[in-house]
């Protein structure tokens, strides 16, 4: 069984990926919110769960953070530390096992020329920064410098900081702001 683990993973994921591209609806803010509303007392285990999960699955952290936002607006701190704990995983175990499921192949094969780029400027001292200057910016893929900063053998603390130090703002004001903020967006 661990010896295709791989295999079941990655067609999990491809399974996912071919759903969301299907049924984009499903990843919006208002639809995790109303599948959470429906979940009743057991709609917050669902939503760490979920939050803490969807790395696996390479869905992104956005929909997830605005979604705990409109679906828990009296608790917004814990949304706001598990939506830094998901983000924390989602870059730990994109960075650990970059080759998991043939997930490095998917990211060399989507982002060619930024995965290139990014492998020559993980070696200078500039790192951490620009780790974090990814991180904040919200229309380009976390998970890419976190391959790149595992496979350049980056400390794992330190890009794990850097991932944090960028997300941070961006974290805060999806759960802060959270409504207002997806209206904006689209999400």
């Amino acid at each position: 069984m661990l010896k295709h683990l791989n295999v079941i993973w990655l067609l999990l994921a491809t399974f996912s990926l071919i759903l969301i591209f299907l049924f984009t609806d499903w990843l919006s803010r208002d639809s995790i919110a109303g599948i959470l509303s429906n979940l009743g007392p057991l709609a917050f285990a669902v939503y760490i769960i979920l939050s803490l999960s969807r790395a696996v699955f390479l869905i992104p952290c956005t929909p997830f953070v605005l979604a705990g936002a409109v679906s828990f607006p009296q608790w917004p701190l814990p949304v706001f530390l598990i939506s830094i704990a998901g983000i924390v995983v989602g870059a730990s175990l994109i960075y650990s096992f970059p080759s998991f499921g043939g997930y490095d192949r998917l990211l060399e094969e989507k982002y060619p020329e930024k995965i290139a780029g990014l492998k020559e400027k993980m070696h200078g001292r500039y790192s951490f920064w620009i780790v974090t200057a990814w991180s904040f910016f919200p229309l380009v893929p976390t998970d890419a410098v976190c391959y790149v900063a595992g496979i350049s053998k980056m400390p794992i603390r330190k890009m794990l900081i850097a991932v944090v130090l960028g997300e941070l703002p961006l974290v805060t004001a999806y759960v802060f702001l959270g409504a207002e903020i997806g209206e904006w967006l689209r999400v």
